[in-house]
């Protein structure tokens, strides 16, 4: 297969290393030049906008940073204009729900085929995951290329639900995370140690909030960033559906406050567990 790649991040990287190691050719597309040239280093193939990487492939697959990305992307870098009837572009990027079913409609009008495919690294499920969102029939067509680029995959519904799903998800992991470090720094608060908490009870809290490492695991938008951008979403689209979501509200205004404490080479763990110690004047709890 010829897959066309438009953004080389964390995710992009990862398609670029599925795709080469399985003998495929990968073609991609960076506002950075270093990405690009990393890319041909595992034997990609540059071009030069992504309306180029669309003349060269039949598949391109999406993998930015958000809707303003996406959206400029397929209108502003001529992704849209270079479409015809036998192009299925694949979206992994979390957006907004509106923004994939406007993504739909341009590629519908040039007779293309469009999917979102929102992904996760994070869940109990070994490796990466898609959830896809579009007609059934353009999911089959994705099939070969989906089961490259992923450890699984699955259909969620039509256009637009498997965004709302990963945004549902992005609540979920993000509330896991605030809240296990609002309970590290009620005991740090109390003299006591949390340690027990995984090395007795067996539980999962991760381990950067005892150690004190914060270092992010995530390069590119940083995970503190995704899930600052993807609780706003979440927020946004129940606003706009006039859905409850009070614990969400709470946790979206806990992420603006967090982002404050944390530094450019810091992550979300970071921000979070050290916004709380600031609401309780802690010293250095680390060793």
């Amino acid at each position: 297969m010829q897959i066309g790649i438009i953004g080389v991040g964390v995710i992009g990287k990862r398609f670029v290393r599925k795709l080469c190691d399985a003998g495929h050719e990968a073609v991609v597309y960076d506002i950075n030049d270093d990405q690009i040239e990393w890319a041909r280093e595992q034997g990609a193939s540059g071009a030069d906008s992504p309306r180029g990487v669309a003349e060269e492939c039949d598949t391109v697959l999406l993998a930015l940073p958000g809707t303003p990305e996406v959206e400029a992307t397929m209108e502003d870098g001529g992704l849209v204009d270079a479409l015809t009837e036998d192009h299925l572009i694949v979206d992994v990027t979390t957006t907004l729900p509106e923004t994939s079913i406007a993504c739909d409609e341009w590629c519908a009008e040039q007779g293309a085929s469009f999917l979102e495919g929102p992904i996760t690294g994070a869940a109990p499920r070994e490796g990466f995951q898609i959830m896809i969102g579009g007609i059934q029939a353009d999911y089959e067509a994705a099939q070969d290329v989906l089961d490259v680029i992923c450890e699984g995959h699955t259909r969620i519904g039509e256009m637009g639900d498997a965004t709302i799903f990963k945004l549902g998800l992005q609540m979920r992991y993000a509330g896991h995370a605030a809240f296990d470090a609002e309970v590290v720094e009620y005991l740090r608060d109390h003299g006591v140690d949390p340690r027990p908490f995984n090395d007795f009870l067996g539980m999962d809290i991760w381990e950067k909030y005892f150690t004190g490492d914060f270092s992010p695991v995530i390069e590119g938008l940083g995970g503190l960033a995704i899930w600052h951008k993807d609780i706003g979403y979440a927020h946004e689209v129940a606003r706009q559906n006039e859905t409850a979501i009070p614990l969400t509200t709470a946790l979206h205004e806990a992420y603006k406050a967090s982002v404050r404490f944390a530094s450019e080479e810091e992550g979300h763990a970071s921000a979070l567990i050290r916004y709380w110690e600031t609401l309780n004047d802690a010293e250095d709890r680390y060793d």
